[in-house]
């Protein structure tokens, strides 16, 4: 099992908790969500609490996986679905190389914006159009058909 601490915690506030974006979420998302929300590292400056590296929180497909005992898809249907709601955002791709991770920006924690806490917005707008898709795993994309062009042979080929 992973080691994480686990004296931490995190308090959601009724706003997020009620919102529609919550309430549409699966158990595997909220999973993921709590996992991002515990990556985060701050600070206290006086009463305001920093945080240090939101826009830089990465959570592996390969820990999820070990902590939930599930497949790649669930975390991707999870991932996808925190971003189609607004309570993430990506703002690195990652997997270019071996350790080299996707980051997230979480919009729940105190201090972003409300014009930029996508979430507040959900039911009448998602974010779909930036989940990431696929990069060119294409295969066969010179051998397939053409438009206008057929499977038939124009000739036959028995006299």
């Amino acid at each position: 099992m992973i080691d994480r601490k686990m004296s931490g915690g995190w308090y959601y506030t009724n706003e997020v908790w009620f919102s529609p974006a919550y309430q549409d979420l699966f158990l595997s998302s909220r999973n993921l969500l709590q996992c991002l929300v515990s990556e985060l590292r701050w600070s206290r400056k006086g009463k305001i609490k920093e945080f240090l590296n939101n826009g830089k929180v990465s959570y592996t497909e390969v820990d999820f996986k070990k902590r939930f005992s599930c497949c790649s898809t669930t975390y991707l249907k999870a991932r996808n679905q925190l971003i189609k709601v607004g309570f993430i955002k990506q703002t690195y791709r990652g997997g270019m190389c071996r350790g080299d991770r996707a980051q997230y920006k979480l919009l729940i924690v105190p201090g972003i914006l409300p014009k930029h806490q996508r979430w507040r917005k959900y039911p009448d707008k998602n974010w779909e159009h930036d989940i990431p898709k696929p990069k060119k795993q294409l295969v066969g994309v010179e051998t397939q058909w053409k438009k206008g062009q057929s499977g038939r042979k124009t000739k036959a080929t028995l006299l």
